[in-house]
């Protein structure tokens, strides 16, 4: 969910920095939104929303003869009506399927001037399904309404020509739902009461707020409330889950997890909220589709049967552990360029550093969790750089938002961690009445450098090239009876210039030199006072690289990337082919993901008998992390060619196989077993869609 974020400590620096992105935005806007009220009531027997939303307008240009609205492809418009109740001329747009929405225009009766002030009622309904390519969902004892950029299920002032800003103070929220549903909050309800079999809800946000922070919902009658608070009283941390699926053990860690790693941002940031009331809400569909939104103090989390066993390495885990993640989106830092550097970057970045700092003296421990990052970050897929736009979904993902985090971290071990810590205080010191620039940010660097930094922000934000490098090295004894050391370090492919750690190390201690690359190939030489045993470039991955070990998994990450973003089959199985060429006795474990691959690709050609040999061998495979869901993946997938052959009974055994399986690590194998429960209830529905899919 792609929203502006911009949580700081105070609530009217909150407002002013709200009101800067607004004024930004209403430059091309044709009219802003004064108050915005939302009612909607939900028939849980149907699946059905009926909503009315109830808009003051004002009008920010000269004859203006026609309102733009966005809505939700699922949504069918009612009535469109003014003030006096009277119905305004409505006009509907074809939506558009690659994002869901659709446009209609109003017409207002007399053309409007900058200043105008008009009222506007909307009256439609939607229903909502559990399905894959839906976010929102309302089942009989759960309901999940989060807006983002697939679904959208209530009313945004906008058109495809005039994106308007979604600020707005007040934001008003009315739910009617049947009695018995727990509601999570994104604020404290003003008002609620109960009528016959149905409870209202009023929630108000007097705050200007985007409007997708406040209209959010998540009710289930499954809840169960447990709260903990910070031992200073500065937030208290409450977690919805449905103890049937989620284990109450891991519910009181993760609570206790929460606590600490708010202290530690707050720590870290220097920034001290009043007090907060926290709210994390985990609850489940029945497609395993996972999916994360943060709105305000609200962290919702999709498919709570992923955690109906103990397993303490999510907590432990930099790429597992979502929660934390999410909270680190509450110290969140507003950009006017490179959003997703300072949006998802940052908080993988300050997430990052809370599980570096759990492991503070575990030197394995903190590779390992630089590693987890690189291997996120490191692909062959042809991304663009920042000049040429963030037009691509791959490219804000790859670039912007998982590279961010090494961004982050390379600059603290340039500048030192403590100096670093002050641009960070400084950051959010200076920019919480306005979003800061990439140069603003850049500055405050060099402030503590000491020089420019053009060099570093130029490769490693402006670009989207990551170095590889050759080290090599030769030791002879001196006459004095010292040790010299020359080492060669050459760059393949683009020259990046960066300062690198050499670490020689002896039978008694190690020496740790810093060097500065900036050529295709340089020498250094060093006199050591021991025979060194290993010499090694960058041990701690300190520098994002290239590292050979992950250029395997690099390559099958690539060919999911060519099939989801391009529809390329050709280089996606070129890139898959790769990797089993590279490592045909499956060392790294890594080749299932590059046999499942293969599979979606033959399934799209239409060669299933191919598609069933891949799916046997990538189910039959040792398979390691970060891949081994594909294994069991794979066993579905088999089945799922097996129904497409009309073989549903032998299908079922699949399925049923890989339930047994999959159960055995619920978090590890999560979407395998939704995926593997659901075909036993229904039959497999095939589509170019499906296949073309991540999973």
């Amino acid at each position: 969910m792609k929203i502006y974020r911009s949580y700081f400590p105070l609530l009217f620096v909150f407002l002013i920095s709200v009101a800067a992105a607004a004024q930004e935005e209403s430059a091309r806007a044709f009219a802003s939104i004064d108050h915005y009220t939302l009612r909607i009531s939900i028939d849980v027997g149907r699946h059905l929303l009926q909503g009315e939303a109830d808009l003051r307008l004002t009008i920010l240009k000269d004859s203006v003869s026609q309102i733009h609205f966005m809505f939700g492809s699922s949504m069918e418009l009612l009535s469109v009506r003014d003030s006096l109740e009277q119905k305004m001329e409505t006009k509907e747009h074809p939506f558009s399927e690659a994002v869901n929405r659709k446009e209609i225009s109003v017409f207002v009766p007399d053309t409007l001037k900058r200043g105008d002030l008009i009222s506007v009622k909307i009256a439609y309904e939607a229903s909502f399904d559990s399905v894959p390519t839906m976010t929102s969902f309302i089942s009989d004892r759960e309901i999940l309404l989060a807006p983002n950029d697939s679904t959208l299920w209530w009313p945004l002032l906008a058109s495809t020509t005039s994106p308007l800003s979604q600020q707005v103070a007040p934001a008003i929220m009315e739910a009617t739902l049947p009695s018995g549903f727990v509601i999570v909050p994104t604020g404290p309800a003003d008002s609620a009461h109960s009528v016959g079999s149905k409870t209202s809800w009023r929630f108000v946000y007097n705050i200007p707020r985007r409007l997708s922070a406040g209209f959010i919902l998540c009710a289930s009658k499954n809840l169960l409330e447990s709260t903990l608070a910070n031992a200073d009283s500065t937030a208290q941390f409450s977690l919805y889950y449905d103890a049937a699926q989620f284990n109450q053990a891991l519910a009181g860690a993760v609570l206790r997890q929460l606590r600490e790693a708010f202290s530690f941002f707050a720590s870290l940031t220097g920034v001290h909220y009043p007090r907060s009331n926290i709210s994390v809400a985990v609850v489940g569909t029945d497609d395993g589709r996972i999916g994360w939104y943060f709105a305000d103090n609200v962290i919702i989390g999709r498919n709570s049967f992923a955690y109906s066993l103990y397993d303490s390495t999510i907590l432990s885990s930099v790429q597992k552990n979502k929660w934390i993640h999410q909270l680190a989106h509450f110290f969140g830092i507003a950009a006017t360029d490179s959003t997703f550097l300072f949006d998802e970057g940052w908080a993988n970045y300050l997430t990052a550093k809370f599980f570096l700092h759990k492991t503070a003296g575990e030197e394995d421990a903190r590779r390992q969790t630089r590693l987890d990052i690189f291997s996120t970050t490191l692909d062959f897929y042809p991304s663009q750089t920042l000049a040429q736009g963030r037009s691509t979904g791959k490219n804000e993902q790859a670039v912007f938002s998982k590279r961010g985090s090494c961004v982050f971290l390379m600059l603290e071990y340039i500048l030192g961690e403590e100096s670093f810590r002050a641009v960070t205080r400084k950051l959010y010191e200076k920019f919480t009445a306005r979003p800061v620039t990439i140069l603003e940010f850049e500055q405050l660097c060099e402030e503590v450098y000491g020089s420019s930094l053009d060099w570093f922000f130029y490769e490693w934000v402006y670009q989207a090239g990551i170095p590889e490098l050759i080290f090599s090295s030769d030791v002879t004894q001196t006459n004095r009876g010292s040790y010299l050391l020359k080492a060669r370090i050459s760059q393949r492919g683009d020259v990046f210039k960066t300062p690198v750690d050499l670490v020689f190390t002896g039978s008694a201690r190690s020496l740790t030199k810093r060097v500065l690359l900036e050529r295709q190939d340089q020498e250094f030489e060093f006199i050591l006072p021991f025979l060194p045993t290993k010499s090694e470039i960058d041990p701690n991955y300190l520098v994002l690289r290239w590292i050979p070990r992950l250029r395997l998994l690099a390559h099958v990450r690539t060919a999911v990337s060519f099939r989801i973003f391009d529809h390329d089959l050709a280089n996606s199985e070129r890139e898959a082919m790769l990797t089993l060429q590279l490592d045909p006795n499956n060392l790294t474990g890594w080749n299932n993901i590059a046999l499942f691959a293969l599979g979606k690709s033959a399934v799209l050609k239409g060669e299933m008998t191919k598609a069933e040999e891949y799916f046997r061998r990538a189910s039959a495979l040792e398979a390691n992390e970060p891949t081994q869901i594909y294994s069991v993946l794979s066993l579905v997938r088999l089945g799922n060619v097996l129904e497409m052959e009309g073989k549903r009974d032998e299908a079922v055994e699949i399925y049923k196989l890989s339930v047994t399986i999959g159960e055995r690590n619920p978090v590890l194998y999560s979407v395998a077993l939704f995926e593997a429960l659901k075909y036993l209830r229904e039959k497999f529905v095939s589509s170019d869609q499906f296949w073309y899919g991540e999973y």
